[in-house]
């Protein structure tokens, strides 16, 4: 019995899937005509439109400009370390 109902089951999963493949095959093969037509005779590539460049840029907003002329130097180098590990690159030492 219990072969019975998996060999049932195993049909119809089959069933569905060759039903679902043969509605879906129209519109397959319309997919294919469609890129062999494009590949043969590729459609021409159109101008690019002008791309909007601002003449005066906005300037950053207050509080930002705020926050880099506070924040020193932003040059500076910083190195990120866990609070229990040691560097990998170490200080140079003062002596020559």
């Amino acid at each position: 019995m219990k072969a019975l109902l998996i060999a049932l089951l195993i049909g119809a999963a089959g069933y569905l899937a060759y039903d679902d493949y043969y509605k879906q095959r129209p519109a397959l093969e319309q997919a294919q005509a469609e890129i062999q037509q494009l590949r043969e005779n590729p459609a021409p590539v159109a101008a690019r439109s002008p791309v909007y460049v601002p003449v005066n840029p906005p300037s950053p907003p207050a509080w930002f400009q705020k926050h880099l002329d506070e924040s020193g130097s932003l040059d500076a180098a910083r190195q990120h370390i866990q609070k229990d590990e040691r560097a990998s690159t170490p200080h140079p030492s003062p002596h020559p």
